[in-house]
């Protein structure tokens, strides 16, 4: 329940923008399939190495969206460098804060950051846009 000024706990507004991001995924994406870790949520079709990750860091000021490879280094250059070679065209539409990064040694993810002061509902439908946006664009390279 949020507070009076709209605060919400993170694992609140995890789900709230989980619900959000949802509805507004196009028709012809294939309902994900999703593992939550306290306040770490995924989405996955086939692959879970290989998800849409929407995560609140409360003390940190910050949440992470983004899609991430977490399989073997191979695995995740050959994902990434299928992102890569669309990078342009991507960032037309998710905008220059969305980065392709090597991540770990072995793991890559596409992502932005978002900053905050509080976890509210208006914050929440603004990541949740934009986690569907990347979603509805990313899904193809997800397969």
């Amino acid at each position: 329940m949020p507070t009076r000024d709209g605060r919400m706990k993170a694992r609140e507004w995890l789900f709230y923008t989980e619900d959000l991001a949802l509805a507004a995924l196009r028709p012809s994406v294939p309902r994900p399939q999703r593992k939550v870790m306290w306040t770490i949520l995924q989405f996955y079709w086939d692959e879970p190495k290989l998800h849409f990750e929407l995560q609140p860091q409360p003390s940190r000021s910050l949440i992470e969206v983004g899609l991430h490879f977490e399989a073997s280094i191979e695995q995740n250059e050959y994902w990434a460098g299928r992102i890569a070679a669309h990078q342009d065209e991507i960032r037309a539409v998710l905008g220059d804060e969305w980065e392709l990064e090597e991540w770990t040694k072995s793991w890559r993810r596409i992502h932005r950051p978002y900053h905050f002061e509080q976890l509210t509902g208006a914050l929440g439908r603004e990541v949740a846009e934009e986690w569907a946006r990347a979603i509805n664009l990313l899904w193809p390279f997800a397969q």
